[in-house]
């Protein structure tokens, strides 16, 4: 289940670092929202979405008596459905929306998608102003699988509950927040194309207090620039962390730098795959096999025409779809064979039929282009 928490407002009826459930935080929401339109009043509220373990999966600021929203779950959805995606991430948000809208009460719930008393909105003006952000910023700071725009990871939240001495306790996380407000500024920067900026910011922030996620993204900015040194000292001069994300990036030329400088049985592995080089992928040795290299070496054992050795990769997984691959693959060669067996035997008739030929041909061509492209 998910719970929201207000960590900053103006307004009484929500209390700081008070966590409330999705049907709470709606029915109060919308209270104060209809209130705020009629009395012609606005305020706002720094809010996290917490999961069922007390980790930040959205933040955001309500604004409230503006007619954005009617109610903290609109604001999320109109946030977040005003924002593009690629296809792994726009799955990302439609399943986080959806668990949201399921704890929405019903007569809460928006159709037709507009709550206003006021004719023109803040919304219209913040829109002109937005700068278009680019796919690979995007890419940048969703890539971690956090959907806010403002990414923000205090893990103590999780104690607010069960402290003893909650004074002590809120002056701890206003702390924490402020720092987060830092580091945010600093995404802000880095999602308008500002990556030169926003890596200034990050070298002044103590790395003891970047989260991982924090880092993720600080590595990814460091990586952007190619400032690989960097990037494997922030990972604790473990360079493998580094090359692992920029083989997850799929940066050929990025790799093979990387590769140059730190070379690794592990670069090499995953150089070989991305270029291509089946055989010079399998032969490579000293690899730290993960899930992920499992996969590849079937992928590239199929590659070579060996399904015998890529089922056998295949079994070190639970992957459903790679064994449904590697069965598709072997159904296909065994078409092949047939339809080729089939051509032989027609072009051994008197008289052809070369319509039947050429159909047959055809066929087999479009069954080796299906298995070249599995």
């Amino acid at each position: 289940m998910l719970s929201v928490m207000f960590i900053k407002s103006e307004t009484k009826e929500l209390k700081p670092f008070q966590k409330l459930s999705i049907p709470e935080a709606c029915e109060i929401t919308e209270t104060l929202e209809t209130q705020y339109q009629r009395t012609r009043k606005k305020t706002h509220a720094d809010f996290f979405i917490l999961d069922e373990e007390d980790h930040e999966v959205y933040a955001g600021t309500l604004s409230i008596g503006s007619g954005l929203a009617r109610h903290v779950v609109d604001h999320i959805k109109k946030k977040l459905g005003s924002l593009k995606m690629d296809d792994i991430q726009e799955a990302r948000k439609r399943s986080f929306l959806e668990q949201l809208e399921k704890e929405v009460p019903d007569h809460l719930k928006i159709t037709d998608g507009s709550f206003s008393l006021e004719e023109e909105t803040e919304d219209h003006v913040q829109t002109n102003q937005t700068p278009v952000l680019s796919t690979r910023n995007r890419r940048l700071i969703y890539g971690g699988g956090i959907l806010s725009l403002l990414i923000l990871s205090a893990t103590c939240f999780s104690t607010v509950a069960t402290s003893q001495d909650r004074a002590e306790t809120i002056q701890d996380l206003q702390k924490q927040v402020k720092l987060e407000q830092k580091i945010t500024g600093t995404y802000e920067r880095a999602l308008l194309g500002d990556s030169e900026g926003a890596l200034k910011r990050l070298s002044s922030i103590n790395e003891q207090s970047l989260t991982n996620e924090q880092k993720n993204v600080y590595m990814s900015l460091l990586i952007d620039q190619k400032k690989y040194e960097k990037a494997v000292e922030l990972q604790g001069n473990h360079p493998e962390a580094v090359e692992s994300m920029i083989s997850k990036k799929g940066d050929v030329s990025a790799l093979k730098e990387f590769q140059q400088t730190f070379p690794s049985p592990n670069g090499a592995f995953d150089l070989a795959y991305h270029e291509q080089r089946w055989e010079d992928m399998l032969s490579q040795s000293g690899v730290e096999m993960t899930d992920k290299r499992y996969e590849m070496k079937a992928y590239g054992y199929l590659k070579l025409d060996k399904v015998k050795e890529a089922k056998e990769a295949a079994a070190h997984l639970q992957n459903q779809d790679l064994n449904q691959k590697i069965e598709t693959f072997e159904k296909t060669k065994k078409k092949i064979e047939e339809t080729k067996k089939q051509v032989e035997e027609e072009k051994k008739k008197d008289p052809k039929d070369e319509k039947k030929i050429q159909s047959l041909t055809d066929q087999q061509k479009k069954q080796e282009e299906l298995l070249k492209n599995l």
